[in-house]
């Protein structure tokens, strides 16, 4: 496979991770201010060991890029010099790409020496690509499957399971900037009695962070980090105890994760983001999540903007009632009493309708994704089912 090949098979499998997959974190204004611009060659450039700044940055110097003491033997090209202005001061910056092109943001100018990185062997030439898995306008061909197939299907998609811590833990979750390029590992508490979705490995518990609300993962939120979509948070398994599937959660092989529209959205969910996506938290929380369409699927792993504990829950049929204190803005809900914790209930139907989608592939054979459509507070959502992989 060409290395073009090899690269968008590897952004095909970024963008497939939905079980993945915030609104772009609310920052405070920096005040940084881009005040002159210079145009260069691109020319190679790694990091240095005396880096003076940790990370990359967007142009308004309030999103974090990229953690650059973790890009290994990545060289990066400056294709642009400028000046930023902050609190009266000036500093220089470059503008970064990759060896394709793509955006890495801005690194100021000390941390960063001229010439490739001596650890990089292959040492590509700069070849800028155009960018067209963002523009939003790609679709995938998606097919449905049956309510007689469905069982069949089922049978093949791996089950989310739910435990209960005994005590308050500490764990160390997976966060990361917002192109996905390094990680850092933040400690969180859980309260005695927080259930988690996770699996049993021997003696460790592997936890997926993504499901947790904004309460317990808010001190990687407040460092300006987005939650590592593919992460995992160990700990000791003796803390735990298994529970049965939460009532408030769709079918076992979701993990709560809602994206707005139905099948034409997932015929381009793997070129735009949907404007708004839900996470049903594994503690029970409904959290709301504003998108932007052309940004990256890290986007849907960040800081909420709207959280509201679920109180409790009534299934009848197909649809699960959720009884909140609070309305959801944006979203129908029903008022049923005056006073009290479940003032507020809000429909979640899940329409027995589920697609799938296999990305067409020259050399190899991409697993297939699934997915079903609900109704969720008056709107339609679709919920990723996980991926069947095919034997050799």
């Amino acid at each position: 496979m060409s290395k073009k090949g090899i690269k968008m098979t590897a952004l095909m499998a970024l963008l497939l991770g939905f079980g993945l997959l915030i609104p772009v974190t609310a920052h405070a204004q920096s005040g940084y201010k881009i005040t002159s611009t210079q145009n260069v060659t691109p020319e190679p450039y790694h990091v240095a060991n005396n880096i003076k700044s940790r990370y990359s940055w967007d142009k308004t110097h309030t999103k974090k890029m990229t953690i650059l003491n973790q890009l290994g033997n990545l060289s990066l090209y400056v294709t642009q010099k400028v000046t930023m202005a902050h609190n009266g001061q000036k500093s220089t910056y470059f503008h970064v790409a990759d060896t394709y092109g793509w955006d890495m943001g801005y690194v100021p100018t000390n941390s960063l020496v001229k010439g490739a990185n001596p650890a990089d062997d292959e040492r590509p030439v700069y070849q800028p690509e155009p960018q067209s898995p963002w523009t939003g306008t790609a679709t995938v061909p998606v097919k449905s499957v049956t309510k007689k197939n469905f069982p069949k299907l089922n049978k093949q998609l791996g089950k989310a399971r739910y435990y209960q811590t005994t005590k308050k833990l500490k764990i160390k979750v997976p966060f990361t900037p917002y192109l996905g390029m390094g990680v850092v590992k933040v400690s969180v508490s859980l309260p005695a009695g927080t259930v988690v979705e996770a699996y049993r490995y021997s003696n460790q518990m592997c936890i997926n962070g993504t499901t947790l609300d904004q309460r317990i993962l808010n001190p990687g939120y407040s460092q300006g980090l987005w939650a590592q979509t593919d992460g995992i948070a160990y700990t000791e398994a003796k803390f735990f105890k298994r529970v049965s599937h939460p009532a408030y959660l769709p079918k076992s092989i979701s993990h709560g994760d809602l994206y707005l529209g139905g099948l034409s959205a997932i015929r381009h969910s793997y070129s735009t983001l949907t404007k708004q996506s839900v996470q049903i938290t594994s503690n029970g929380y409904v959290e709301v999540h504003q998108n932007q369409p052309w940004g990256r699927p890290i986007e849907y792993t960040g800081k909420p903007k709207t959280s509201v504990k679920i109180k409790r829950t009534r299934i009848k049929g197909h649809t699960r009632y959720l009884y909140l204190a609070k309305p959801l803005t944006g979203f129908k809900t029903t008022t049923v009493r005056y006073h009290g914790k479940h003032q507020y209930r809000l429909a979640f139907v899940n329409q027995q309708k589920t697609y799938t989608v296999t990305i067409p592939s020259d050399d190899d054979k991409l697993p297939m994704s699934c997915y079903g459509v609900m109704r969720f507070g008056g709107k339609t959502f679709f919920t990723s089912y996980g991926k069947v992989f095919y034997d050799d």
